[in-house]
């Protein structure tokens, strides 16, 4: 295949990046933060019609951009950014620079209080054009201090420099992730044999458990940080959860995850929020004017939005329990439930059975939108071949009876 055969080709999925002057395409490879299993293909001083020659990046997979791109600005302006879905260009957009931009370049001003050790960087700055790129500047909205071009691109040329957000994330790389964790750890259980099944809440014999609590070592915590933040964060991308104050975790193995993903989202984002649990009972002790039955509300503010996450769903009952429970906050808005994973489960116990699905009563009913890191049709997908007949038998048995969706 000749070199002009192999810069036209098309790719199926993933995003190209086109018209970056001469030599920086390493420099925005830099930028992006891809995953190293990332396949990219970069061009450099290439004929062009608009300029005299350009770079160019390719990268495959279902790569989804994400508002920490605008940093491409700062190396790249007016280059393209082409977002290809089966084989077509399915958005198109000019990398300029943002009117705003923060948690990326700290403030020079060693005394400003978005100056915080131990994390990446809280600022903000406003961004002042210039006719030139080299004459843009940044206005730091906290104390005002200002950084100029030449140290924006000093810090950006830096060997050691890092974006803390991930510029580039796919869904199908946090479902595997997570997938990962989920089996490696030890979170999905089978029983011992196809007589044992498990018991759940409602009754239901399963012949599975998702037990996130058993992910009690560094690197299935790492993981379950780093997906449910990652997803949280497309999810705002994509417009499908608005941004939110509070993080809300139903005791008990909801707790975990919400501290998890509050620091995930921190620490990869820049996104500076709070979390919340429930007791089980109420405190009966030591002051009670604060966090009585929900710890961590004493810093809530009337009007303010929640997301809630949780490991499962099954009948979707203690989900509605839990939106039950922060009517206590008084005015508030729940934007959104996020899971490990979907159990696809119709409503009801052992005995009564309804039609309507668990995540379709939640949406339906409670205008609760749920979004699932994994569902149980693809896990089984994965296992199925591991295990024995009579345990197959089990899962299809169980689910011809109480699932919303077919196990092949």
């Amino acid at each position: 295949m000749s070199n002009r055969q192999l810069l036209v080709s098309k790719i199926e999925n993933g995003i190209v990046i086109d018209h970056i002057p001469a030599g920086k395409a390493f420099q925005v490879l830099k930028l992006l933060k891809l995953p190293s299993d990332a396949k990219t293909l970069t061009a450099q001083n290439v004929d062009s019609g608009s300029m005299d020659s350009k770079d160019l990046i390719k990268i495959e997979g279902t790569y989804l951009t994400s508002s920490e791109i605008d940093i491409i600005a700062f190396v790249a302006p007016k280059s393209s950014l082409n977002i290809i879905e089966d084989w077509e260009v399915k958005e198109k957009r000019i990398v300029e620079l943002p009117d705003e931009i923060g948690s990326v370049f700290n403030c020079p001003n060693k005394l400003c209080p978005t100056n915080q050790e131990y994390s990446v960087p809280n600022t903000k700055f406003r961004v002042e054009k210039g006719e030139q790129l080299e004459e843009t500047k940044l206005h730091c909205t906290y104390c005002g201090s200002i950084t100029y071009y030449g140290t924006i691109e000093e810090k950006i040329q830096k060997e050691d420099f890092r974006i803390e957000r991930r510029g580039l994330v796919s869904k199908e790389k946090i479902e595997q992730v997570f997938l990962d964790a989920l089996l490696k750890g030890g979170a999905l259980r089978l029983p011992p044999s196809p007589d044992q099944p498990f018991i759940l809440k409602s009754g239901r014999p399963s012949p599975y458990f998702v037990n996130l609590g058993a992910l009690t070592d560094g690197e299935s915590l790492a993981k379950v940080k780093w997906a449910f933040a990652s997803y949280i964060a497309l999810l705002m991308e994509e417009g499908k959860i608005p941004e939110f104050d509070y993080i809300f975790g139903p005791s008990y193995k909801g707790i975990t995850l919400a501290a998890l993903t509050t620091e995930g989202l921190n620490e990869l984002y820049g996104m500076d929020l709070r979390y919340m649990y429930d007791r089980k009972e109420a405190k009966e002790y030591g002051d009670l004017s604060t966090d009585r039955v929900l710890v961590g509300a004493s810093y809530f503010k009337p009007g303010q939005r929640i997301l809630v996450v949780d490991d499962t769903i099954t009948t979707g009952i203690t989900k509605v329990e839990t939106i039950e429970k922060l009517r206590i906050l008084g005015d508030h808005e729940v934007v959104g439930l996020v899971i490990g994973v979907d159990r696809q489960e119709r409503l009801g116990d052992t005995e009564n059975i309804e039609e309507l699905g668990a995540v379709e009563y939640l949406e339906k009913e409670l205008n609760l939108k749920v979004h699932s890191l994994q569902n149980i049709q693809t896990i089984y997908g994965l296992i199925k071949d591991s295990v024995s007949e009579e345990m197959r038998k089990l899962w299809l048995d169980y689910y011809s009876k109480f699932g919303i969706a077919e196990l092949e």
